[in-house]
């Protein structure tokens, strides 16, 4: 999730010299500009032949090429779910239809969809403040479901995001961003909370039939996927990067619930699982100034044998391109091989409308592309915030997707999902976490948003 005006906020001091190169740079036309730092082999990159650079689907690997949709009029955490409080409920039919079809006609191919977000609406909870989950609302799983079949209709396929760091903030009341917005850290660290999790919200999620098929939500061929969190390490203490107004947990213990969730939807459907990495940063461990890709096979499966992902997914605004001297960040200007990933990635949020990227919306599409990462989802459908709208990016997602309809036109082949609901199996017995360390922070957490303000945007210091 694009974080807030600090993020952008830089404390490099330009001399007038130094100002008038930099405006003569951005006077020139978008295809002659340089980009923020050397683009390392990209420039002369081929990508692999066997196509391991793009997310397996289907039978086929493919360029997926799409957008967020985080939520819809305003409706953080309420898509689906309901936050009962207010009677919040954003989903509708039409809009859906409306979106859908307006995503088709500039061929994208996938969107990424939140649910949960930071639990104000969804799961239910057995208790005010934390606890376990008993179950989920009567709007969630039909509202979901009517998504699928009209994703289905409009040839798009969704990779539904179930959690954000956000999750983690301090517990709320009824009168402020929801009585179960925030306060679940107790869902990743305590192991029953998270049994209750899995068995009682994400085992029926998957299991859920969606009408008019003979398709569980779990085997649907148009739920691509599933990302397991948004952003985590925004809320991990090991990293040193933990948002204003979070209780964090440890890199472990966001690594066990991660890879648990991820085991359960490997054996309670045929779908795919990623985590929305918030940056490069922790995500490779050769791009310049990164500090290792913290979400390898290696790094999960302790936890659970079939917790690993399917794709890497990772992030991109402007405030990581860095100095290009002892660190960037960015996907842009680093390849898919430069930063030495082992699976496809797909660069799952970056600004739509592309300012501060020194390229157009277009420009960031044909070289992420010729960087050979596996997919680009622009932020946001609904202009949630000021990093743009479908409309700062729908011409250039139709002149990329019909220039490279052979990599996004997703034509199933080979073996077909299954027509029946996949019989659960049990969870994985959760090895022991380390406790969570002390972290003191100097920032001053942001002030409690009404109850009009459904969506809360932290502030975020940019680290380096």
């Amino acid at each position: 999730m694009r974080r807030r005006s600090a993020r952008n906020t830089r404390t490099l001091f330009i001399s007038s010299f130094g100002a008038l190169i930099l405006g003569l740079l951005f006077a020139l036309p978008p295809t002659s500009r340089i980009p923020s730092a050397p683009v390392s082999a990209a420039a002369a990159t081929t990508c692999p032949v066997t196509k391991s650079h793009l997310v397996p689907v289907q039978g086929g690997r493919w360029f997926l090429a799409g957008v967020n949709v985080p939520w819809q009029n305003g409706g953080y955490g309420a898509d689906f779910a309901t936050v009962e409080e207010w009677g919040q409920h954003t989903y509708t039919h039409a809009a859906t239809d409306a979106m859908f079809a307006a995503l088709q006609a500039s061929g994208v191919n996938t969107v990424r969809w939140w649910v949960f977000a930071d639990g104000r609406g969804a799961p239910e909870f057995a208790a005010t403040s934390g606890g376990a989950v008993s179950g989920l609302d009567a709007n969630t799983l039909p509202s979901m479901a009517d998504a699928i079949t009209l994703a289905t209709q409009h040839n798009i396929r969704i990779v539904f995001n179930l959690w954000s760091f956000d999750m983690l903030m301090s517990d709320s009341t009824a009168t402020a961003r929801g009585e179960h917005a925030g306060g679940h850290t107790d869902l990743i660290t305590d192991a029953t909370k998270r049994s209750s999790f899995l068995t009682k919200a994400l085992q029926p999620m998957l299991a859920y039939p969606v009408p008019g098929t003979s398709y569980t939500i779990g085997n649907h061929p148009n739920v691509l996927g599933w990302d397991i969190f948004n952003e985590p390490e925004f809320g991990i203490s090991d990293l040193g990067s933990v948002n204003a107004g979070i209780n964090p947990v440890t890199l472990a213990q966001m690594r066990q619930f991660v890879a648990e969730i991820a085991g359960t939807i490997h054996r309670n459907s045929n779908q795919l699982v990623t985590v929305g990495s918030a940056s490069l940063k922790w995500s490779s461990a050769t791009v310049l100034g990164a500090t290792g890709n913290i979400w390898t096979d290696a790094a999960l499966t302790p936890y659970d044998a079939q917790g690993n992902l399917d794709f890497y997914q990772v992030h991109y605004y402007v405030w990581m391109n860095g100095d290009g001297v002892t660190w960037n960040y960015s996907p842009l200007a680093s390849s898919w091989a430069t930063a030495s990933f082992d699976k496809p990635v797909v660069i799952g949020e970056l600004p739509a409308n592309a300012t501060g990227t020194g390229y157009t919306a277009g420009g960031m599409l044909d070289q992420l592309h010729t960087n050979c990462y596996g997919g680009s989802w622009a932020w946001s459908y609904d202009g949630v915030d000021g990093a743009g709208t479908w409309t700062d990016t729908s011409a250039a997602l139709k002149t990329f997707t019909t220039a490279n309809a052979a990599e996004v036109n997703i034509t199933p082949s080979g073996t077909s999902p299954t027509a029946t609901p996949i019989t659960p199996t049990a969870t994985a017995k959760p090895a022991t976490a380390t406790a969570t360390p002390t972290l003191t922070s100097t920032r001053v957490p942001s002030p409690t948003p009404t109850t009009t303000q459904f969506k809360v945007f932290l502030p975020l210091v940019r680290r380096t």
